[in-house]
């Protein structure tokens, strides 16, 4: 068998493409700024470096949305659950595909874009894939929907790179009878706990909060809190961890800077995401604020560099408190859309309350 690396390499079809647009992200924002660009007979296509709504992809399985289905839902396409409740990881990336197809869209997936070059007529766009190939995009516009979430938040401390550590539940059976400390306490973190202990985990919270944060998911909230309260589920509230070690986690407290350690076998980090911002800063677009976030015209979604669009919740930066999410972002594909066809701007939906926990 001859070695691998001297394969023959086939002629590449997509190696150097030219389109009206490129839409940077395959997640429902990115999707649907491709939909509404096809109503207006502009083609398009979608690069990401992940799968087909890869944000989603890495819910754990079987998590259910906050949000109920018609909020959620892209391109005029109803988003129908055989329980009539709010839908599943599994029922919103079926959903994606079902998209994908009914519209024919273009859609490349594990394909990264590795530069974006200002030219004479627009932009080329290079990119490579999952295989190693180069290929080439040439195009007027380029929409960046990238999302807020391209990476997890780290601790910063000694241990934390351990084999140990990780930051995506994924299949909790992985986790039964093991000691397992979850860091963090939003929903992430509560979903988690609650998922591990259901799996035969034996689960530790630590979280700086003295308390539950108050808008964890409303039907997951009670649960956990319950399960603290009964003693199925410990919780060291008000603490912080210092390191990470081969069977035990250094924890401090807040209130009197006591540390202690706490056994475990793994340790699970739901602390939060950070934005990527270096394609924009690449680009020369303008970032402001704490978030860091994309300046851009609120009525075309054009960043302050002309040609270069922005969707979603890349828009926001990194969100400390989520203000930009799925339910809000559905304007900016019919944004965008409008103003690369010369329409007017839509005007700004109105959308109820989430509830509260």
């Amino acid at each position: 068998m001859a070695p691998e690396n001297n394969a023959p390499t086939l002629p590449d079809p997509k190696s150097d493409t030219t389109v009206p647009v490129v839409i940077v992200g395959a997640g429902p924002i990115g999707i649907e700024t491709a939909i509404e660009l096809q109503r207006r007979g502009v083609d398009s296509i979608n690069i990401d470096r992940g799968p087909l709504g890869a944000q989603i992809f890495d819910f754990p399985p079987q998590s259910r949305w906050f949000s109920g289905p018609e909020r959620i839902s892209i391109g005029g396409v109803p988003l129908e659950t055989v329980s009539q409740e709010k839908a599943t990881r599994e029922d919103y990336l079926a959903y994606l595909r079902s998209v994908v197809r009914q519209f024919d869209l273009a859609v490349r997936t594990f394909e990264s874009v590795e530069q974006v070059t200002p030219v004479k007529d627009g932009f080329e766009v290079r990119t490579s894939t999952a295989g190693g190939l180069s290929r080439l995009i040439r195009t007027k516009r380029v929409v960046l929907a990238v999302g807020g979430t391209a990476k997890t938040r780290r601790l910063d401390v000694p241990g934390e790179d351990r084999s140990i550590v990780a930051d995506v539940l994924g299949e909790p059976h992985r986790y039964f009878g093991r000691r397992v400390l979850v860091v963090g306490g939003k929903n992430s973190a509560a979903e988690s706990a609650i998922r591990l202990w259901r799996a035969g985990a034996e689960v530790t919270i630590s979280y700086r909060g003295d308390e539950l944060h108050p808008r964890i998911k409303y039907w997951i909230r009670p649960e956990l809190a319950s399960c603290i309260r009964s003693g199925l589920i410990s919780a060291r509230f008000g603490t912080r961890v210092l390191a990470i070690g081969p069977n035990a986690v250094t924890l401090e407290r807040l209130t009197d800077g006591v540390r202690f350690e706490e056994p475990i076998d793994d340790v699970l980090l739901q602390i939060g995401f950070e934005a990527d911002g270096s394609m924009f800063e690449a680009l020369g677009c303008e970032l402001v604020g704490p978030n860091q976030a994309v300046l851009h015209d609120s009525s075309t979604m054009e960043t302050s560099i002309p040609g270069i669009y922005v969707a979603g919740t890349a828009v926001n930066g990194t969100q400390g408190r989520y203000e930009v999410y799925i339910e809000n972002s559905h304007v900016h594909a019919v944004r965008i859309a409008a103003a690369m066809v010369g329409d007017p701007p839509p005007p700004d939906p109105v959308l109820p309350e989430l509830p509260e926990a």
